[in-house]
């Protein structure tokens, strides 16, 4: 037995190696599909609280209306700042969004739907002056201007 191992051993070098090469290939396209079924998860269970974050948000700030007064131009000085910290919210809320689509937290569909409602929000003159007054003032900062840049340029 012992020299016929001997008299093998280059071939059962070879097929072990094969063998290796081979078990290899299988860990790494069986990691390879886990990793995608974790990130396919995690871009669902993002999209999740995106969705659900979006609807608490629209109660509460449109609840109050002060964004939609802000976006026809109907108010009072006192009201003006804080429609515009509501505003802010929102904002801030689309550059979450933003930054998860960048990190590929979320998928490109998910990504351009909330661009397009973004952008639709900032086609409004007053909306997109308080956006300028905004950075002006050192509210808001470049980055919602990259984002401004990112979405609204492709809409």
């Amino acid at each position: 037995m012992c020299r016929w191992l001997q008299r093998k051993s280059d071939e059962i070098q070879a097929a072990a190696a094969i063998l290796g090469v081979v078990v290899g290939f299988i860990g790494f396209g069986a990691t390879w599909w886990q990793l995608r079924s974790a990130n396919n998860s995690l871009q669902a269970s993002n999209t999740y609280t995106i969705q659900h974050d979006a609807r608490e948000i629209a109660a509460e700030v449109l609840g109050r209306g002060l964004v939609q007064k802000l976006k026809q131009g109907t108010l009072s000085a006192d009201e003006r700042d804080k429609a515009k910290n509501d505003f802010w919210t929102m904002l801030n809320f689309y550059l979450s969004v933003f930054r998860q689509l960048k990190a590929g937290g979320i998928n490109d569909n998910i990504g351009a739907a909330f661009g397009q409602d973004f952008c639709q929000l900032l086609s409004e003159k007053q909306l997109s002056d308080a956006f300028d007054e905004m950075l002006a003032e050192k509210k808001i900062s470049q980055n919602y201007v990259i984002m401004r840049e990112t979405w609204c340029a492709k809409n």
